[in-house]
């Protein structure tokens, strides 16, 4: 083991000496898709976009945004990725035993700030120990610590005897130096809780969904293909995303959508219908006597996380 290694409570800590500065970066602009979400009739199991320890470690960064919104507050650090083609997923609330020690090794990426901001990553976990088994893998980001106490107390009224009330203890350590991380899985809990649950962050690389667009011949020069081939990330919107790709979609003979307003708003799907969102029952009923049809500004591509091949054709009434 690393001369510099400490163990607390079965975290198997790693000071590194060639950690650097954490440099807070700005959050990136809105984009036209949001990252995928787990939502109930999941097809895809995220777990097939994890990726190896080496490759999340060059990948984490500290993000602050301006503003506050929804998700969080403006000029609070969160765990983000350098490039686009990844996503930081959420798995809240693991549960790990303490029983016999967590079995994790800890590795910072960055810290030296003196606000205790930096990024501290699972480098390990020990075969068949806690971490493990709750199925925490290296290159993971720990983001909180809860632990659940009950406590018993005497009823007001003396008549029902002892009441027990459950409460919840939380450290935040998202964003947070080695030392502070360590604190929160080793101190933080206490001596006498036996499971800690973790707010965990996974790097995971985005799905991918290649299409294959076939415009009309009569709207293509003498000897241009009329088919383009582009790569489209789980979770665009469809129209959006042929239009940011760079795809004419102009069919003055269409009639114009009822969403949107454009008159080229309809597409044909040949392949891969199912890496579709459904159709909502609007939708539905307008394409119920063309079942190869979509409207693009209602379609999501890459549903529920899935990749694979699409083939679609625009312009329709152009053919």
């Amino acid at each position: 083991h690393d001369p510099t290694s400490r163990l607390h409570h079965g975290v198997t800590c790693f000071g590194s000496p060639a950690v650097q500065p954490t440099q807070l970066c700005n959050s990136p602009s809105d984009s036209d898709f949001e990252k995928p979400r787990a939502v109930q009739d999941r097809t895809v199991d995220p777990n097939r976009y994890n990726i190896p320890l080496e490759e999340a470690a060059e990948l984490w960064t500290a993000s602050v945004q301006e503003s506050n919104n929804a998700d969080r507050k403006a000029g609070v650090p969160y765990l983000s990725a350098k490039s686009k083609d990844y996503f930081v997923d959420d798995i809240p609330s693991v549960a790990v035993s303490r029983n016999g020690g967590l079995g994790l090794e800890l590795l910072e990426l960055a810290g030296g700030r003196d606000d205790g901001i930096g990024i501290t990553i699972v480098s390990g976990v020990t075969k068949g120990g806690n971490a493990e088994k709750a199925g925490i893998l290296p290159g993971d980001s720990i983001a909180a610590v809860s632990v659940y106490e009950t406590e018993s107390s005497s009823d007001s009224k003396g008549s029902f005897g002892l009441v027990e009330e459950t409460k919840s203890r939380v450290r935040d350590c998202e964003c947070r130096d080695f030392d502070n991380t360590i604190d929160a899985l080793a101190n933080f809990p206490g001596d006498d809780a036996d499971t800690v649950y973790l707010d965990i962050k996974r790097m995971r690389r985005w799905p991918k969904v290649q299409v294959q667009v076939e415009y009309p011949p009569a709207q293509c020069a003498e000897g241009v293909d009329n088919v383009r081939k582009i790569e489209l990330f789980a979770g665009e919107n469809l129209k959006r995303a042929l239009q940011n790709r760079g795809i004419i979609m102009d069919d003055p003979g269409a009639p114009k959508c009822d969403y949107c307003g454009s008159n080229a708003c309809y597409v044909s799907i040949s392949k891969g219908k199912a890496l579709l969102n459904p159709m909502g029952t609007t939708e539905e009923k307008l394409m119920k006597l063309n079942k190869d049809c979509r409207l693009s500004c209602k379609t999501t591509v890459g549903y529920n996380m899935q990749e694979g091949d699409l083939k679609l054709r625009v312009n329709l009434s152009q053919w």
